[in-house]
């Protein structure tokens, strides 16, 4: 029986079925694999029972399916591991089939998310406020990875704020300047943190001693 599925092209093209012990699935969409028709994102998880780690690079086969549902009609508790790849915050249709499918999965206990490296413009996440996630709770996130980040506030708060287990975020941002990097961790410390165990570690290549904040 499958247990591990790895997969590079066109995800539209792709129908798991019969897959009661697939616990590893990775997804590598790529736009030059060109089909017709839109990926049913909510239909194609229907089939998932006992999948524990899901890794997605370029969420734009979802986020390109039309309106993005605010979480599946069912929820997922068995996965516990999610990688979002080459994930653009400037683009609203991205960052909210991210929200989306992180809310889909309330058992959740690590989630890594690698920002595209040359998207500098983030208006659809200036949009995002924990307020509007009143009726989601991280409970068993314990660590969370930002990779290539350009320094952004909200969703570091959102994580933060939500998750009462976290024990560990790691922040690996895209270069910034000293000026703008003092900024985001003054920022960082005021931060309102849902678990009292939480530490923020913010690490930058050019000072790899940067402890926790």
């Amino acid at each position: 029986m499958l247990r591990s599925f790895d997969f590079i092209g066109n995800i539209r093209s792709v129908c798991l079925k019969n897959i009661p012990l697939l616990a590893k699935l990775s997804l590598s969409h790529r736009e030059y694999y060109v089909a017709a028709g839109k990926c049913n994102i909510a239909k194609f998880f229907e089939s998932f029972s006992a999948l524990e780690h899901l890794h997605l690079n370029d969420v734009s086969f979802a986020a390109g399916a039309g309106e993005v549902p605010t979480r599946l009609s069912y929820d997922l508790y068995c996965v516990k591991h999610l990688c979002i790849s080459n994930i653009y915050l400037s683009d609203l249709n991205e960052v909210s089939c991210a929200l989306f499918l992180i809310k889909s999965f309330p058992n959740l206990q690590s989630v890594e998310i690698k920002v595209e490296c040359d998207d500098n413009d983030i208006p659809a996440l200036e949009s995002l406020e924990v307020e509007h996630f009143s009726d989601v709770t991280f409970n068993h996130l314990k660590e969370v990875k930002l990779i290539q980040t350009n320094g952004t506030i909200p969703e570091m708060q959102l994580m933060l704020a939500k998750s009462p287990a976290l024990m560990r975020m790691l922040i690996e941002p895209c270069l910034v300047e000293d000026s703008a990097t003092v900024k985001i961790l003054a920022k960082l410390t005021k931060f309102q943190r849902a678990s009292p165990k939480a530490e923020v570690e913010y690490k930058l290549d050019k000072d790899p001693n940067l402890g926790p904040v």
